[in-house]
């Protein structure tokens, strides 16, 4: 029975995050709120799948600003993320920090991928 509570104080959570404004803060508010859901994915999906998939999404990111605007646009974006405490938060759990952020972007900048 205790499970089914705690199955249903989660489910309210989780429509909180979805559905509610961002919490005030520093940073890309929009960011913090998908970092929460993503932090919230760990649990069930693994910590080495969810971090290979933000990886993929960093870099996807990261492209799609080299295209639109250049070393500067991604420079912009790696400073917004660092920024946004839930980020790096959720960064941290992953086994990544900063350095990684900035070496993802030092080879986006060069076109190695």
């Amino acid at each position: 029975m205790n499970k089914v509570f705690e199955g249903v104080r989660d489910f309210k959570r989780g429509l909180g995050i979805l559905f509610g404004k961002p919490q005030a803060g520093e940073g890309d508010r929009k960011l913090a709120k998908m970092s929460k859901i993503i932090v919230a994915q760990i649990p069930m999906y693994g910590k080495n799948q969810v971090r290979t998939q933000v990886i993929k999404s960093i870099e996807s990111d990261l492209k799609k600003a080299k295209k639109k605007g250049g070393k500067e646009a991604v420079n912009a974006m790696i400073d917004n993320a660092i920024s946004t405490p839930e980020y790096m938060e959720l960064l941290r759990k992953l086994g990544m920090d900063e350095p990684h952020l900035r070496a993802l972007a030092i080879g986006i900048n060069r076109g190695n991928k």
